[in-house]
């Protein structure tokens, strides 16, 4: 199957949207996956980082399928935390010029028609393409997987993120850090 992975326009939304309500309705466990709301996926096309989606090739026999998610397969959100307080890197004890150049790659959500396709590997090397291309420098790359999800967390070392730390996040459910310095 063949995808264009490519960064998301405001014109995504409601697709990354479809995706997301899709795909926590499937989840066995859904307390591997913190979803959220339109307002908060819409700063982070531009204004908090940015968003990379898949989409099917069209002329796909599931492409543009409102039971695939509509034109999207799946959305990887990158978010910059600057200073904030939410920043992970706080709990990896960062300098401030670290936690500067600290990326979350906070979401990454697959339609699960499209699961299989290695989509969330392949938008998480869009996003370091992206993030390598930036004028800005930010080499601090840090994801949160739930301990058993034995999928995100596979995808995520396969592509050079170590676990180096184990909390407990998003209101009290635990999490891996990983790492990944460019």
């Amino acid at each position: 199957m063949e995808f264009v992975i490519r960064k998301a326009g405001y014109e995504d939304i409601p697709g990354i949207m479809a995706v997301m309500k899709d795909a926590q309705k499937a989840m066995e466990h859904p307390e591997w996956f913190c979803s959220d709301r339109e307002e908060y996926m819409k700063k982070h096309i531009e204004t908090y980082g940015f968003t990379i989606v898949a989409e099917p090739v069209s002329g796909s026999s599931l492409a543009g399928n409102s039971l695939t998610g509509g034109s999207l397969a799946g959305f990887f959100l990158i978010k910059f935390p600057g200073l904030s307080e939410e920043n992970l890197g706080h709990l990896l004890n960062y300098s401030e010029e670290e936690l500067q150049r600290t990326v979350h790659m906070d979401m990454a959500v697959v339609h699960p028609s499209w699961q299989g396709n290695g989509l969330q590997s392949r938008m998480l090397r869009k996003a370091e393409e992206v993030l390598a291309d930036s004028p800005v420098p930010r080499n601090r790359l840090l994801a949160t997987v739930h301990p058993d999800n034995r999928y995100s967390l596979h995808n995520m070392q396969s592509n050079g993120y170590e676990i180096v730390k184990t909390a407990v996040l998003y209101g009290g459910l635990p999490r891996y850090v990983l790492q990944k310095i460019l």
